[in-house]
């Protein structure tokens, strides 16, 4: 479908704010090469996903643009969700080909003809698969004219998984390298008065408890990759290993993990009551009185595992302050474990 760019109604909490040199860049790509990738709306006409590329649009006269109305009216923390999976181009790593179609057209790519060579964002793509899960196809992918998807791959990947067809735009491949690319810096502040809680929060995924669902019984639960890949080797190599889980949501691989007999305490500053966005005062500050005296008859830890901290921070003055506090906790000698790189405090 096509919309009015400025009937469009964007989401009062837009999460991205550009510079006005990086909002340069949006315009003139989308001046050269047109609208690559359709805006989300939820039912009710409001801008899910693709707030400056509206902007972008409209300062260089565009007035109508592609866009995906989902079905039925999703809540906040799926428009959240949809925002961070149509935005989060900077994490693509997985490499997949497909059938191109005409140079600068619109096209669908049949799944069987989807092949991943390489897959390597498992969460980012069980994330994607959940929302396509629970409201459909509302992706779309840049392919370029080699059959290479130049943006949204992970999308790709998940369509080949669960069988559904792709909505492409085939570009020139000297045109590729153009059309990704970080857009702006995410700030959640406007989200404080619908759900006043960290917004990492509220659209992590809840790790390690199986589908309860009829249809979805013996599939496997949400993992972490950094966990999986990153933590776990190193603590089954050297099981005394002391470990804070900073950031974390409910804590499922803390409370899965403290009855094997791993050194492991987990704090989360904004976690919430079970089902509601109020914060839960008393286990916030329990979390901290623990770690207080964790630190205090013991030392700093040997290990920091952050899992979709950094990227979900509400403003960069945050992501500084995350990091400053992490490497505060962590020994001389410890190591951080964090997608999609592994760092050692300073």
């Amino acid at each position: 479908m096509r919309r009015t760019a400025r009937h469009l109604q964007p989401a009062d909490y837009n999460p991205r704010l550009l510079s006005e040199e990086a909002f340069q860049r949006p315009q003139k790509s989308i001046g050269r090469h047109g609208i690559v990738k359709p805006v989300i709306l939820n039912a009710d006409g409001t801008l899910v996903a693709g707030h400056q590329r509206t902007k972008a649009m409209k300062a260089i006269g565009i007035t109508h643009t592609p866009a995906v109305m989902l079905g039925t009216k999703v809540r906040l923390s799926d428009e959240i969700q949809f925002n961070l999976l149509h935005n989060q181009v900077e994490t693509e790593a997985s490499i997949v080909y497909a059938q191109p179609g005409p140079i600068g057209q619109w096209s669908w790519i049949p799944w069987e003809t989807i092949n991943v060579v390489n897959s390597r964002n498992k969460p980012f793509q069980q994330a994607i698969s959940h929302m396509t899960g629970g409201h459909g196809a509302w992706g779309s992918v840049v392919i370029d004219d080699q059959g290479q998807i130049a943006l949204n791959a992970e999308y790709a990947v998940v369509a080949a998984a669960n069988h559904f067809d792709v909505l492409a735009w085939t570009c020139a491949s000297l045109d590729a390298a153009d059309l990704t690319g970080e857009y702006g810096v995410y700030d959640w502040s406007g989200l404080e008065e619908q759900a006043p809680v960290y917004n990492q929060h509220i659209v992590q995924p809840k790790r390690l408890r199986q589908y309860s669902s009829l249809k979805k019984q013996g599939q496997l639960p949400y993992k972490s990759e950094t966990w999986e890949k990153l933590a776990l080797p190193r603590l089954r190599k050297a099981p005394d290993l002391r470990v804070v889980d900073f950031g974390v949501g409910h804590g499922d691989y803390a409370k899965k993990l403290r009855p094997e007999g791993f050194l492991i305490d987990d704090y989360e500053p904004y976690r919430t009551t079970p089902g509601k966005y109020a914060v839960d005062i008393q286990g916030v500050v329990g979390m901290i009185r623990t770690i207080e005296r964790r630190v205090a008859e013991h030392g700093l830890y040997d290990m920091v595992v952050l899992e979709s901290v950094i990227n979900a921070t509400t403003s960069l003055d945050y992501q500084h302050w995350v990091l400053t506090t992490v490497n505060a906790l962590c020994r001389a000698t410890a190591r951080c474990a964090s997608a999609p790189a592994t760092c050692s405090p300073s």
